[in-house]
């Protein structure tokens, strides 16, 4: 048997390290393309889009108040997607483990909450520069806002859903019932605007 060089094994090894490093580039590579591909959790962050917007512009100087306001929609808006995803964690990581659900849709999950991560940090930093400390009150305001709507929003499906019932009690038709309900819309819509007095002419 003739002699293994004493390079042999370093050649292996090298050799080794080579393919490994090959295959993780690769593997990397595919993993974030598969990142890129997948539907992301919500939809196009418009509220964050128009503070970009009104910041960037360069034609006309924009107000800080109008800077502010434009902040704030965007941390409601954070605070917004924020709840949801703790709301949907436990019920979708017990179906994770179950295997109810594909790997896709928990990535997607796991993706958006690093995203969000990420936002609410650049959030607070854009509020600091706009005023030191507001970071601090600012979300707190925003999830303050966020409780409002929806409580709002519930009180709103309540007296609908009750509107319904009352309706299907009396057994009006289908147009009736519309008719019914767009009125009740039109009504409520002009409780809300204020109406000017009209003075009698002596």
């Amino acid at each position: 048997m003739g002699k293994v060089s004493v390079y042999t094994p370093i050649a292996y090894l090298v050799l080794l390290v080579t393919a490994l490093a090959i295959f993780s580039a690769v593997y990397r590579r595919r993993k974030v393309q598969k990142l890129v591909e997948l539907e992301p959790w919500f939809g196009e962050h418009i509220a964050r889009n128009v503070y970009l917007t009104l910041k960037t512009q360069t034609n006309t100087k924009v107000p800080d108040k109008m800077l502010k306001a434009a902040l704030l929609r965007r941390a409601v808006e954070d605070v917004s997607r924020l709840m949801s995803l703790q709301e949907n964690k436990p019920a979708l990581a017990e179906l994770n483990q179950r295997g109810a659900v594909g790997d896709e849709l928990w990535t997607r999950y796991v993706t958006a909450e690093k995203i969000m991560e990420v936002e609410v940090q650049e959030c607070a930093m854009e509020a600091n520069t706009l005023k030191p400390g507001w970071a601090q009150t600012l979300f707190p305001s925003a999830a303050e806002i966020v409780q409002n709507t929806r409580i709002r929003e519930r009180l709103d499906k309540v007296a609908k859903e009750r509107e319904l019932l009352r309706i299907k009690r009396e057994g009006l038709p289908t147009d009736e019932k519309d008719d019914l309900l767009e009125d009740k819309a039109e009504s409520g819509a002009a409780k809300t605007t204020p109406k000017k007095k009209n003075k009698a002419k002596k």
